[in-house]
């Protein structure tokens, strides 16, 4: 009678055991898919930040040729030169 009383005993720990596996994994889920989501959030706010800082650089350079046309020909010019040298070597 007693060992049918340990071995009862011992099912209500292992099925008590089991649901705080099962509660355990739950939350290492929910943590893993917030953790996630934060870094998903992170991402994409520092890609509009980083679509937004070259949309300004492109914009200022747009500025800057049409305000100095022909400056900006020979800078391009020059740039092509050097690498057309440094592409012969």
């Amino acid at each position: 009678m007693a060992t049918q009383a340990n071995n009862q005993e011992l099912q209500e720990q292992v099925s008590a055991l089991r649901k705080d596996f099962g509660d355990i994994t739950e939350t290492l889920k929910s943590l893993t898919s917030d953790y996630a989501k934060q870094g998903q959030a992170r991402v994409k706010q520092s890609a509009e930040q980083a679509q937004k800082h070259a949309q300004q650089t492109i914009t200022h350079a747009q500025q800057e040729v049409e305000a100095r046309p022909y400056t900006s020909m020979a800078v391009a010019f020059g740039v092509g030169v050097v690498i057309g040298k440094l592409l012969d070597r």
